[in-house]
């Protein structure tokens, strides 16, 4: 689906050249009124072609890492289809994962086999894309396999192609539907657009019509509608312009050009009456939608009117942030965005309602917030503001080269949308240089009308060129490139405080994370949620600021704070730019350090958290992962716990008992802090002296993560959600910790049995059965004893038969199934493979170093982790798994109708049956 103007613009713009987000903060500092603009500091560069097939190319050059962003776009969605033949657009991006006439071994396999990163497809309302990022040793065998799908598909397509897919699209839609408030986005289309209006109708499709198509409809689709004139290719990375032609004509040239196509340009409806809605959910909070129908995607109003949204919502000072979640405490969270479709968009503000609040004054609270800034429009501080931030957005994007929102992803989109891979640069500016006056003119041509409430040139003379390609041989791969890993040079502050720092100067920006040896782990089951609840306090407001001036102060400086809490570890996340990195810091620690945890903040905090334990209860995943710890390792273990807590024990948490946490645990003699990006030590010591140095000394308390022993297998746990139409099965038990011998080579087999879109548990559900949309398996990242959890979401009436395939799968990779040959072949390439996009991001480099810190890693072990994972061999991955994976031991549990389940799980014979309530409790 499309994401928000800002939203995409933060990613789209993050590919310049060079990013003066300092300059930015500093106008904004100097004069909220005055906001410039330099085009040419925004410029991707690239190089355009366009085949004699008609078919265009796009080319953007960056050496930086051996990696090439592919980005197919076709410029095809749900859009161009008819009524009653709905969700062919959505179902055809599956069919180009099933293989090609000339590669029918599947698409998602091969990408597996080449060791592709951050690969995947999309499907909305006006487009269809296909990415993978992939080291340049296999640039021309992916080009080949996209080349083969775009001009060879069609013969290839089957009628068990056919059925087995449209099953997998119906589990899609079934789990989208199986989660809060996942049937809403249908009810709005259906009703804010005229039945004959191409957004009247879900990108997914109707069962209906899925279960309807023909295999003529579908062949009949993909001749019109996939042909390279209707095609942009984008590529972004380690590769020439000359090179990148020479190859894209080789393997592309010689398709024959689609039919022309019709193609609307706008269609922009209106509404004759404000529309209200109401629809019942299984969701656990009344959420308010207000949409208007407002500018496409190529109209300047539309950038403006993100501003809008901007100011309405996103920040603790936007507005109705401000009077709805701080002030007046009727809504949970709230959120304005802007969805630029191609004909026409969409401008809606969603709040979730507190509990108890009144839905009605919830409303009324909206549109006087609406009027007053249609009336006055934002102030030069807003704007300036909510520019600052979207422009410090664009710089943290900057060192992804593919994938949603990445360099070749813009050009892609620009050249579809807007006729010029620089299309976005028009947007920018637009956005950039916006008015108080233009935003508010804008918001008052569009908002001003009627909202819903719920509660085409001639065709040009195209030809193929000849070929003489065999496409029967498949291009070789090259070796797998080298990958280096960033010294991580160590340091430590006078009062004990330990500093690891990755330089990177590819971006100006910095990220630091303080990572402090607590995490959820530290609390006591009577006060299970403390250290997530803390943490969530940090940026709420210290001695020296309230929350309100701690949110401005970080936009101030394009800077954003986060914090996190993983099992062992509780996290600070700062972002910051270079130029800004040492005022950053000072904030972070004057977050980190002297939080007050204001008793108003705390209350709206601590009702926020009831509301999330709601939500984790309503999503059959994360009620899961809620319940099976204490199965596994007991109530009493420090990993048994739910990380947010439980709604008891939240009830009797007070802000002195976060007060108390944060002295006994924030200690800088238990703390690491981890520095990635533009900065050297010579420059960051000095400044974390100055935010850092007056931590007082000392260590936090010693926690008891001792081990629980094996599993006692046998068990089967089910918990009851009526009406589900899909159950989730689990299979789980503890495993080993960390420190064992086969602690490498257990990463290569469980990501092939439940780590990959190609794992042997998804191939069997989905890929095979189509019985469900998706599957995984896991250990668990903790430093004490590790747990071994699988999860199958599967439609309700394959359960029992899903159950049977899960426990032959955990045979199988414990040794009834030894990963060897081909299959050991093909993982043992993507792992290796994929090595040279893992650390592109600072975030990366980041997780990495925690890594190190939380499980004591050697010194070297990420500068040899290359190495030591190629020399693997398939007697050593048959070791790992026969030691951690533990068929005998495996626990299980499902969620769903019991309804319809309970008795046919109960006839499988696995031991002791026991119902559960959401929180785990026995029931019968």
């Amino acid at each position: 689906m499309k994401k928000p103007l800002l939203a995409a613009l933060a990613l789209a713009f993050a590919t310049t050249a060079a990013l003066p987000v300092h300059a930015a903060a500093a106008a904004a500092t100097a004069s909220a009124a005055t906001f410039t603009f330099d085009r040419k500091a925004y410029t991707i560069n690239y190089k355009k072609f366009v085949l004699p097939n008609g078919l265009t190319l796009v080319v953007h050059e960056d050496h930086s890492v051996p990696v090439v962003g592919v980005n197919v776009w076709y410029h095809v969605g749900s859009r161009n289809e008819k009524r009653g033949k709905t969700g062919f657009a959505h179902l055809f991006e599956h069919f180009f994962f099933n293989g090609s006439e000339n590669y029918p071994h599947g698409f998602r396999e091969a990408m597996d086999d080449l060791g592709a990163n951050n690969r995947n497809g999309t499907t909305n309302t006006d487009r269809t894309n296909f990415f993978e990022d992939v080291p340049v040793s296999a640039l021309e065998r992916t080009l080949f396999l996209e080349s083969d799908r775009m001009g060879f598909l069609g013969n290839y397509i089957s009628k068990e192609m056919l059925e087995r897919e449209r099953g997998v699209v119906q589990n899609e839609k079934r789990q989208g539907e199986n989660q809060p408030y996942g049937r809403v986005r249908n009810e709005i289309g259906a009703k804010m657009y005229p039945y004959s209006h191409p957004y009247s109708w879900s990108t997914i499709g109707s069962m209906e019509d899925l279960s309807a198509a023909s295999l003529e409809d579908i062949r009949e689709w993909y001749r019109t509608y996939y042909g390279p004139n209707n095609a942009v290719i984008s590529l972004a990375g380690d590769i020439t312009p000359e090179r990148a032609l020479e190859l894209v004509n080789k393997y592309f040239g010689a398709i024959p050009p689609g039919p022309p196509l019709p193609r609307t340009d706008t269609w922009i409806p209106t509404l004759e009456r404000n529309i209200r809605d109401e629809m019942e959910d299984h969701v656990p909070q009344v959420r308010v939608y207000r949409s208007w129908h407002v500018a496409n995607w190529k109209d300047a109003d539309t950038p403006r009117l993100a501003l809008l949204a901007e100011v309405l919502a996103g920040s603790k000072s936007a507005r109705l942030d401000k009077r709805l979640v701080y002030d007046k405490g009727l809504a949970t969270s709230v959120n304005a965005s802007v969805n630029d479709a191609e004909l026409s968009g969409t401008f809606s503000i969603v709040a979730t309602v507190k509990p108890g609040a009144d839905p009605l004054e919830v409303e009324r609270e909206i549109d006087a917030i609406v009027a007053e800034l249609l009336a006055k429009g934002p102030t030069a501080a807003e704007l300036a503001r909510v520019k600052t931030r979207t422009l410090s957005d664009f710089s943290r994007s900057l060192e992804r080269l593919g994938g949603l929102g990445g360099r070749s992803d813009v050009l892609a989109e620009s050249m579809t949308y807007g006729g010029s891979p620089d299309a976005y640069l028009t947007r920018l500016e637009q956005l950039a240089k916006a008015t108080s006056l233009e935003v508010k003119t804008a918001g008052n041509r569009w908002l001003r009308s009627n909202h819903y409430t719920m509660t085409v040139r001639p065709f040009a003379k195209l030809a193929s060129v000849k070929s003489s390609i065999d496409r029967k041989v498949l291009p070789s791969l090259g070796e797998a490139p080298d990958v280096k890993f960033p010294t991580m040079q160590r340091a430590q502050l006078k009062n004990g405080l330990k500093v690891i720092l990755l330089e990177r100067h590819t971006a100006p920006i910095v990220n630091a994370t303080l990572a402090v040896d607590a995490g959820t782990a530290s609390d006591s089951s009577a006060k299970a949620g403390a250290a997530s609840l803390a943490l969530d306090l940090l940026d709420k407001g210290t001695r020296s600021r309230d929350a309100f001036a701690l949110s401005d102060a970080l936009e101030n400086l394009g800077a954003r704070l986060s914090s996190a809490s993983s099992a062992d570890q509780s996290l600070v996340r700062l972002q910051a730019t270079s130029a800004n990195l040492a005022p950053s810091l000072a904030i972070m620690a004057d977050a980190a350090l002297a939080p007050s945890f204001p008793q108003d903040q705390f209350a709206l905090q601590k009702s926020r958290r009831m509301a999330q334990i709601g939500q984790e209860k309503a999503q059959p995943n994360s009620l899961a992962m809620r319940v099976m710890p204490a199965l596994l390792y007991g109530q009493e273990h420090a990993y048994g716990k739910p990380a947010s807590g439980t709604t008891g024990s939240v009830e009797g948490i007070t802000r002195d008992d976060l007060a108390q946490w944060h002295a006994s645990w924030f200690r800088p003699g238990s703390a690491t802090l981890i520095v990635a990006g533009d900065t050297t030590m010579e420059k960051l010591l000095p400044a974390l002296e100055a935010s850092f140095g007056q931590w007082k000394t000392g260590t936090a308390p010693a926690k008891v993560v001792a081990g629980a022993g094996n599993t006692a297998g046998k068990k089967v746990y089910l918990i009851d959600k009526p009406d589900a139409p899909q159950s989730t099965i689990v299979a789980a038990h503890l495993s080993l910790p960390y420190g064992q011998p086969e602690d490498l080579a257990i990463e290569p087999v469980m990501h092939n049995f439940g780590g990959i879109a190609t794992s042997r548990l998804n191939r069997n559900l989905r890929l095979d059965k189509h019985w469900s949309y998706g599957t995984n398996a896991r250990l668990s990242e903790v430093r004490g004893q590790r747990s071994f959890i699988t999860m199958a979401p599967v439609q309700t009436d394959k359960t029992v038969e899903a159950m049977r395939e899960v426990a032959k799968e955990v045979k199988g990779v414990a040794g009834a199934r030894p990963l060897v040959g081909p299959e050991y072949e093909s993982i043992m390439r993507n792992m290796t493979s994929r090595l040279a996009g893992r650390f592109e991001t600072l975030a990366a480099l980041e997780s990495a170093a925690l890594a190190s810190v939380n499980l004591n890693l050697p010194e070297n072990y990420w500068s040899v982790y290359s190495a030591n994972l190629k020399a693997l061999t398939p007697p050593q991955l048959g070791q790992a798994a026969g030691k951690f994976v533990q068929p005998d031991n495996v626990v299980w549990m499902v969620i769903g109708d019991l309804r319809k389940v309970e008795a046919g799980i109960r006839s499988l014979g696995w031991g002791e049956v026991v119902v559960l309530d959401q929180d785990g409790k026995p029931v019968r």
